[in-house]
């Protein structure tokens, strides 16, 4: 009996190189090493480490998220005003939800499958199909916890899903943070990339941290370019003085 490789390492000569290893593959492109994986659902891509020097002879990868469908905003709305529900602000306790999809009806649906809850964990329920067959994972946060944490980390190891946080839903301002996770390798993502529209009412804390850091990075060029720009009239000054000399 032939058994296939489960994981496999390859060369990505052509960018439509189709992902054929049954967990996923390590492929080394012309401008880094990617982590790539399939399912029913979704392809995703995940860079490992980028090159300095490109490998002119190989293909361009990059990192990406590709659902089949891409999941209804009114799910997250739905989820948010749930976990609202089911606990009060003076006692919270985490709970865990799973987003899935139905290849008979064609649909995307969430069930809550918090089996133990605390303040800060919640454990699923493993033997819960929604849970087993889960393209999604998102639980809420205690409020402040903006990042997903060690425990999340390693109770998200071992999967390829997306995964997900709630933050200060009791808040004026409930966030949430996304990110896709392919068998301990994790890549944070915004939300626009998986729902056909921006839920209302959330915080994308992804997408607002990537847009501080490219306002950050614009200052800073406009900052080195005036510099240049000053040590441009101070030679042209010292370049004349030297020829009137």
């Amino acid at each position: 009996m032939n058994i296939p490789e489960l994981i496999t390492r390859k060369f990505l000569f052509a960018s439509d190189q189709p992902i054929q290893a049954p967990l996923y593959e390590i492929a080394i492109a012309q401008n880094g090493v990617f982590k790539r994986a399939r399912r029913r659902e979704m392809t995703a891509v995940i860079e490992l480490s980028s090159f300095a020097v490109r490998i002119e002879e190989l293909a361009i990868e990059k990192a990406r998220v590709e659902l089949k469908k891409k999941i209804p905003a009114r799910i997250f709305a739905e989820i948010l005003n749930h976990s609202r529900n089911s606990t009060d602000a003076a006692n919270f306790t985490e709970n865990l939800y799973a987003v899935y999809w139905d290849e008979q009806i064609e649909k995307y649906f969430w069930k809550e499958i918090s089996g133990t809850r605390s303040f800060g964990s919640t454990i699923a329920r493993d033997d819960d199909a929604a849970y087993q067959n889960a393209l999604l994972e998102i639980h809420t946060h205690p409020p402040g916890c903006r990042e997903f944490s060690n425990q999340d980390d390693c109770d998200e190891s071992g999967k390829f899903r997306l995964f997900g946080i709630l933050v200060d839903i009791h808040g004026e301002k409930p966030a949430i943070r996304l990110r896709v996770g392919i068998y301990d390798s994790f890549w944070e993502i915004p939300i626009e990339l998986v729902s056909d529209a921006l839920p209302e009412n959330l915080t994308d804390l992804v997408k607002q941290e990537r847009e501080q850091f490219a306002k950050t990075c614009k200052n800073l060029r406009n900052e080195v370019n005036e510099f240049v720009l000053i040590g441009e009239y101070y030679a042209t000054e010292n370049l004349t003085y030297i020829e009137n000399l």
